[in-house]
């Protein structure tokens, strides 16, 4: 772990000199970037500095519990537009794509606020930070606040709860290629400061709302697969949410689940936001590396999870995205072009 006051001290030093913090995280927040708020308001608690939580999204359904420990608020601009000027410093977790935080994204560049990210996505060239640390070796960004809370000797179990909330969700429980030993160390030491790991686990893989549930038997039912089966593909639409009295909380692990068919190398989520917006979810085993393809329809993210939001309707982007999708498939493990 680098703990060096030179990873840490510039971000160190913009948080002990400001006063009221803004702290945000990308559009349909998981649990990762939830965690880490949940973590870091902690510490800020403790520093007696006044803070407020601003997301471009409502906490979803799977981890409603956080509700109970902090106050998540959505941001919207026609009420709380005015509320931004009185905010020193911005704290953006989890975003490697700075317009991901919707209309809240042009509000902060067209104010004074100094802006800090914390995150482990690959990131453009291009950013709109005062301070970052980027890390893509770590396996998420709830690891970055606690190596910063050690640094600052302020972990304890209030924080360790958020925190292992991050690593568990963004590591699929320790299962995905980005879990290291820095990962299960990180884990060993929340236990080892008391955090309830069976708790945090039920609340969260054990509390599934039967409206998933159903959602879940539909897409079930109308999975398309391309070659022989290594592309599996599937679209949640307006009419199936409505028929599953289900929404956009409880699309959480869709693709995950998807991607575990055996034979399966990358399953795509394609999901109508709206008629004329729609977002992609790719996850791949680890065989194809779709995060290039994910950029190429205006999104990102890591390696073998990414994801893109497109304004086309969901009939001209699944074409446009299967059709790219079996593309890279076959130029990545055949070798060829071919569809």
């Amino acid at each position: 772990m680098n703990n060096s006051k030179n990873r840490w001290s510039k971000i160190d030093s913009l948080i002990n000199d400001s006063n009221n913090i803004l702290l945000s995280t990308h559009i349909n927040p998981d649990g990762d970037g939830l965690g880490s708020q949940l973590a870091l308001t902690n510490y800020l608690k403790k520093k007696n500095k006044n803070y407020k939580i601003f997301n471009p999204s409502l906490v979803p359904n799977d981890l409603s519990y956080l509700n109970d420990n902090e106050k998540f608020n959505q941001y919207t601009q026609s009420i709380h537009e005015k509320e931004i000027k009185n905010f020193d410093l911005a704290i953006i977790l989890d975003i490697g794509d700075f317009h991901r935080l919707g209309d809240l994204a042009n509000e902060l560049l067209n104010s004074e606020i100094k802006i800090i990210s914390i995150d482990h996505h690959p990131h453009k060239k291009e950013n709109y930070f005062d301070e970052f640390i980027h890390d893509t070796s770590v396996s998420s960004t709830g690891y970055l606040i606690y190596e910063f809370l050690n640094f600052k000797n302020e972990l304890d179990v209030e924080s360790g709860n958020g925190l292992y909330l991050a690593i568990m969700t963004d590591t699929g429980s320790f299962s995905y290629s980005n879990t290291d030993s820095r990962t299960h160390s990180m884990a060993s030491h929340l236990i080892e400061l008391g955090v309830d790991v069976n708790d945090i686990h039920k609340k969260v893989y054990q509390s599934v709302p039967y409206e998933k549930l159903k959602l879940m038997g539909e897409v079930l039912q109308n999975i398309n697969f391309n070659l022989n089966g290594k592309l599996a593909w599937f679209i949640i639409d307006q009419d199936i949410l409505k028929s599953s009295n289900s929404n956009i909380e409880h699309l959480g692990g869709f693709t995950d689940t998807i991607r575990s068919i055996k034979g399966v190398e990358v399953a795509i989520m394609l999901h109508e936001y709206s008629k004329y917006k729609t977002r992609i979810n790719f996850r791949s085993k680890g065989n194809v590396k779709i995060h290039k393809l994910a950029q190429r329809f205006g999104g990102g993210g890591h390696p073998f999870a990414s994801g893109a939001m497109i304004n086309q309707s969901i009939k001209i982007v699944r074409e446009a995205v299967v059709s790219a999708t079996v593309s890279e498939i076959n130029k990545q493990i055949y070798g060829k072009d071919v569809i």
